[in-house]
C-alpha cells in the first residue's frame, strides 16, 4: 500500500482521518440538500466511497479540506435533482400567495430550496460554515469572482422571494 504524504498514514487510515475532520460538514450537507434521512445517508457513502477510491490523488494531499468538498459537491450536485427537496407547483403558488412576511420567513426552507443545487450550497459553505471563497472557488470549480455573484444574485433572489413574492 502506498502512504498519503500528508499524514505518514495508509490510505485506510488517512480517510478515517477525512471522516473525523469533515464527516459532519459533509452529513449536514446532505441532510440539508436531500430531501430525506435515507438519501443524505446514500449520498454520505457514496461521498465517502469517492473519497476512497481517490484519496491518493495530489489535490488530497496539497488542499485537503477543499478536495474533499470538490468531491462532495460534484456527488451532491448529481443527486440533488432526482432526490433534492424541491417544492411543488402548487406549493409555491401558496407560499407566493402569504402576504405575511413573518409566515413567509418560517418558511425560509422553501423558498431556499429553490435555489439552484450549486447556489444552495454555496451559500451554505460560505454563510453556514464560514469557509473563505477561494476554498469554495476551489470545491466548485469557479472562478472566485463569479462565485461572488452567485451569491450576490442567490442572496437577491431569497430576498425577493421572502419580501415581495409577486416579482
Amino acid at each position: 500500500m502506498s502512504q498519503n504524504k500528508t499524514t505518514g498514514t495508509h490510505p485506510p487510515a488517512a480517510l478515517e482521518h477525512l471522516i473525523q475532520c469533515f464527516g459532519d460538514l459533509l452529513f449536514d450537507l446532505c441532510e440539508t440538500l436531500l430531501a430525506s434521512p435515507e438519501m443524505a445517508q446514500q449520498a454520505f457513502r457514496t461521498i465517502v466511497k469517492s473519497l476512497r477510491k481517490n484519496i491518493t490523488s495530489q489535490n488530497y494531499q496539497d488542499y485537503e479540506r477543499a478536495w474533499v468538498l470538490q468531491i462532495a459537491c460534484q456527488e451532491l450536485i448529481a443527486l440533488s435533482p432526482h432526490h433534492g427537496r424541491r417544492t411543488t407547483a402548487s406549493e409555491q403558488i401558496e407560499l407566493d400567495a402569504t402576504q405575511n412576511v413573518a409566515s413567509r420567513f418560517k418558511s425560509f426552507e422553501f423558498y431556499f430550496n429553490r435555489l439552484k443545487t450549486e447556489d444552495q450550497i454555496l451559500l451554505l459553505l460560505r454563510d453556514k460554515y464560514g469557509l473563505p471563497y477561494p476554498e469554495i472557488a476551489a470545491s466548485l470549480g469557479v472562478p472566485e469572482d463569479s462565485l461572488k455573484i452567485r451569491r450576490s444574485h442567490a442572496l437577491r433572489a431569497l430576498e425577493e422571494w421572502l419580501w415581495d413574492p409577486q416579482k
